[in-house]
């Protein structure tokens, strides 16, 4: 018989012979695989725990070289096998004296536990009789092995306590008294102990030394620790004061075992439907198949708790689970409290520490810790105490904020959503439906019903818990009443059921709770951040930060996204981009003590952030600047609106100077109103401030397919300016005019317009960008002229220049009229090639712009060419698409079509009279560049 001894340094009898394991690399070898006994370890592991960092070049020859040396010295080969996984020692665990010290201690444990003391104690004494030392030290610190080697050194300490209650509970009090004595002096903090030995002491008539003990390990504590004993200490010290009767005659305090109704114990499910999250369902189960430290994290009201009892509940899961509900709990020291009364311990005495990890030891398990946001360092603190002396326990933690922890695994729950990938309706919807039918058995919901019940989901984020407390007043008010509500309060929603698993009365409670246990710094910040529309960058956030804190932004920030509080999302782009909560904007903006500091901080960064990207959006750095502004639009409209109200001259050169911008983002009628109401209310505005107004109108009303209007506002422009003073805005105003007349088509004005704009360009310095739009300008004017070789070549010179300079409008523009010129002849293919590829190069540059109505344009464009190619089909569907897409942003897709061959436009309306009636849904955009790209080649 093999006999493997690894409490304290390795011995290895066989048949009552020691066997000579030679050096310390092999003992090294042997001690890995005792530990791991009965199965494999790889050789990568074993060389990290014979070797370390000095391992040798051929590591793997020279373990099979140790392993043939030791199966020599073991005489027999079985023992030591080599597999496809690795090595493995291959005797049964009870061989081994760490698993048979473990047994005996469970075992002892359950008997004291059970009554029989006189046999636990046994146990305990033949246990205790194993050790001779630390486990592996062969191993040094390895962390491999830590885990493993803190059990048991926790599972000799909670021996030697035992035994010395068996002791007393047989009536060897003195012995125990003599034992525990020594054991304090080892072990000072550890409370079970001078409880063991108060006890003693007091059932040995010593009653004054044993409260005299008690007083000294009172000021142990406070002295080295700054903590007072814990409840068990203080209860057996007042008892022993009020000479309580009963301490003599009750029994020796046992050891607190989970027990069998606290491990059994179900967590009960709440009656509701669980939806919505099955994939996180079954990513949590496959996480804490894996890890043992997960957190769940998200707002407030998301449903972490709820998947975290699901979880628990569910059938599959048959490990033992415990919930502990932090929730009411305020003081860090009454965590351990509510683990214990979880497990059982709750009316046992003793540290509830020590029952815990003690309990959690001999039960391994999940422990589930809701609610923890408010207590995270005193639960991280005591996380790590459980997971390192625990090394078969799991925590699941559910927290607005991670624990923080090494290991920890963080498993982000979002809201529900609205709408699905597929554009059915989403999880959220369906949650609100569910609880309304709930109330309401056998009702339907109408289409007005649903829209209704899509846009409460959309106000309160997906929420779970807000969507539960609207469909709480639907019979009050109708879900069409309650979204007409919840627009402008949350107090519409009901109070939280009973039976919830939420702890707040509201939702309103829910979110203050959030902001509630914020610092300073960050509460100041968050304040600072409800007016931000769509989300915001870092910078902006800088922007508007309170001038009475230094917090780094960045370090706010990330505190604030720990807690919930805020939301990331991405760009198309990948930026980083930080949002509220709709629910936690409209709080901020409740409590903020002062709303109009704060809207008109976040104005000023509009106004800084717009002027900053127009002046880039006529050269190289215009594509970025534009998809910035596009990712912006919500907080520009917001900041425009304040300005129109407060500032009304700031909104007007806000408006002006995103004259590019409305037309090229799709937003051409909300420009031209916020420039209409701007110039209305501006009435202090300079004539300059004005005429820019009314040049950006200008163009928006050009764009818009309104080149009456256009004409009269440039013009209207040019009779404030002075032409040698305000030069830029007088060019602007040539060029504008120009556009509008040859969007007229009268071709004698069209050059008298074009030959003013070429004669203010010669006479004086003047940006390439402009330069471009003149040969433009030009080239639309021969066209209508009818001499379409040499406008051909302008509109070429004209891109080629915009490209250089970057001006991205006028390239891609240039080569959608250049395609429309092309097309000369309705039977030319050749033709018709040529211009699918010059709109294929157009709309990648409006791609670059985000510039939705040119890129229209240029879509209606290639329908000709489609049919001029022989493709009448698809140039009719990729026709009314266009046309559908254009009046959705208030564009005008034709307003080039006059520069194709008049047979061609003929030929594409008797195509247009003749075709049936679509039934098909219009292409989406994507779809309809994908044709273009097709068609031309790409």
């Amino acid at each position: 018989m093999l006999v493997v001894r690894v409490l304290g340094p390795i011995e290895v009898e066989l048949d009552g012979c020691v066997v000579d394991l030679g050096g310390p690399a092999p003992r090294r070898f042997l001690s890995a695989l005792s530990m791991a006994v009965g199965a494999p370890v790889s050789d990568a592991v074993l060389s990290e725990w014979v070797w370390g960092a000095d391992q040798p070049r051929h590591a793997v020859g020279t373990l099979r070289v140790m392993a043939s040396r030791l199966r020599s010295a073991l005489g027999a080969r079985e023992y030591l096998q080599r597999g496809n996984s690795g090595y493995l020692l291959a005797v049964p665990p009870e061989w081994v004296d760490h698993h048979r010290f473990a047994e005996l201690i469970t075992d002892g444990v359950r008997l004291l536990a059970s009554g029989d003391a006189e046999r636990a104690a046994r146990l305990l004494a033949q246990a205790l009789g194993l050790w001779r030392g630390e486990p592996w030290p062969e191993l040094d610190q390895a962390p491999a092995s830590a885990a493993e080697r803190i059990r048991l050194v926790e599972l000799r300490e909670i021996a030697i306590e035992e035994l010395q209650a068996a002791r007393l509970a047989c009536g060897d009090t003195a012995t125990a008294v003599a034992d525990l004595s020594e054991a304090v002096t080892a072990a000072p903090f550890r409370e079970r102990r001078w409880e063991l030995l108060a006890l003693g002491l007091y059932r040995s008539g010593r009653q004054a030394h044993a409260l005299a003990e008690l007083r000294r390990v009172r000021e142990l504590l406070i002295e080295e620790l700054g903590v007072e004993p814990g409840p068990a200490l203080r209860g057996v010290e007042q008892r022993m004061l009020d000479h309580d009767p009963d301490l003599l005659l009750m029994e020796s305090p046992r050891p607190q075992p989970v027990s069998q109704s606290a491990m059994m114990r179900p967590v009960g499910r709440p009656l509701s439907a669980f939806i919505g999250r099955r994939r996180e369902l079954g990513l949590l189960a496959e996480l804490l198949a894996d890890r043992r430290m997960v957190s769940l994290v998200g707002p407030g009201g998301v449903g972490k708790t709820r998947l975290a009892v699901e979880y628990c509940a569910a059938e599959a899961n048959t490990t033992d689970r415990w919930l502990v509900r932090l929730g009411d709990v305020h003081d860090g020291d009454a965590v351990v409290t509510a683990i214990a009364s979880a497990l059982g311990l709750i009316h046992l005495t003793g540290d509830p520490l020590t029952l815990v990890r003690r309990a959690l030891t001999m039960q391994p398990g999940l422990l589930v810790l809701d609610n923890c946001e408010h207590l995270i360092e005193p639960i991280a603190e005591l996380a790590v105490t459980l997971l390192a002396g625990c090394p078969e326990l799991r925590i699941l933690a559910t927290s607005r904020q991670p624990l923080g922890i090494d290991g920890e695994h963080v498993l982000t729950i979002e809201p529900l959503r609205t709408v699905d990938s597929d554009g059915a309706d989403g999880a959220a919807v369906d949650l609100l439906i569910d609880r309304v039918r709930a109330a309401r058995p056998g009702w339907q919901p109408t289409g007005d019903d649903l829209g209704a019940a899509r846009e409460i989901c959309v106000t309160v984020d997906g929420l779970p818990l807000a969507i539960e407390l609207a469909a709480a007043r639907e019979r009050a008010f109708g879900l069409a009443g309650v979204a007409a509500h919840i627009r402008d309060r949350l107090d519409v929603l009901g109070p939280t059921p009973r039976g919830s698993l939420s702890r707040h009365a509201s939702l309103q409670a829910a979110i203050g709770w959030s902001i509630d246990h914020l610092g300073a710094a960050d509460r100041a910040m968050l304040l600072r951040l409800w007016p931000f529309e769509g989300g915001f960058g870092w910078e902006a956030a800088e922007s508007v930060q309170s001038g009475a804190t230094d917090a780094s932004v960045l370090a706010t920030l990330a505190s604030l996204l720990d807690r919930s509080v805020i939301t990331t999302d991405r760009t198309a782009s990948g930026v980083l981009r930080y949002r509220l909560l709709e629910t936690i904007r409209r709080y901020c903006r409740d409590i903020d003590p002062d709303p109009q500091a704060t809207r008109a901080a976040h104005a000023e960064w509009v106004r800084a952030f717009a002027g900053e990207q127009a002046a880039l959006l006529t050269g190289h750095r215009a594509g970025a600047a534009y998809r910035a502004l596009a990712v912006e639009l919500p907080n520009i409209r917001a900041g425009i609106t304040y300005d129109l109200a407060c500032h009304p001259v700031h909104a007007l050169r806000t408006t002006a100077s995103l004259q590019f911008a409305w037309g090229t983002l799709g937003v051409l009628v909300d420009g031209r109103n916020l420039i209409r109401t701007a110039l209305d209310l501006a009435t202090d505005a300079t004539p300059a401030e004005r005429a820019h107004g009314l040049l950006a109108l200008s163009i928006v009303s050009f764009h818009a397919g309104d080149p009456g209007a256009a004409l009269a506002r440039a013009e209207s422009a040019m009779g404030l300016l002075d032409s040698a003073v305000e030069r830029e805005l007088w060019l602007h105003a040539l060029m504008y005019r120009a556009l509008a007349i040859t969007a007229l088509g009268d071709p004698i004005p069209t050059r008298a317009a074009v030959d003013d704009v070429i004669a203010e360009v010669e006479r004086g310095p003047a940006p390439d960008w402009i330069r471009g739009c003149t040969q433009f300008g030009q080239g639309l004017a021969l066209l209508l002229e009818g001499q379409p070789a040499q406008a051909i070549s302008w509109l070429r010179a004209a891109r080629e220049l915009s490209a250089d300079c970057g001006h991205l409008w006028c390239e891609g523009m240039a080569d959608v009229v250049l395609a429309l010129s092309i097309l000369s002849d309705p039977d030319d293919i050749a033709g018709a090639d040529e211009a699918l590829a010059a709109i294929d190069r157009a709309l990648t540059v409006f791609a670059q712009q985000s510039n939705t109505s040119d890129a229209l344009g240029a879509a209606y464009a290639a329908a000709y060419a489609l049919m001029v190619r022989g493709l009448p089909e698809q140039a009719i569907a990729l026709r009314a698409a266009a046309v559908h897409h254009s009046e959705r942003v208030g564009a005008d897709p034709r307003r080039y079509a006059q520069f194709a061959h008049p047979a061609v436009i003929e030929r594409m309306d008797r195509l247009l009279s003749a075709a049936p009636a679509a039934a098909e849904p219009e292409l989406s955009w994507t779809a309809m560049v994908g044709l273009i790209a097709d068609a031309a080649g790409r």
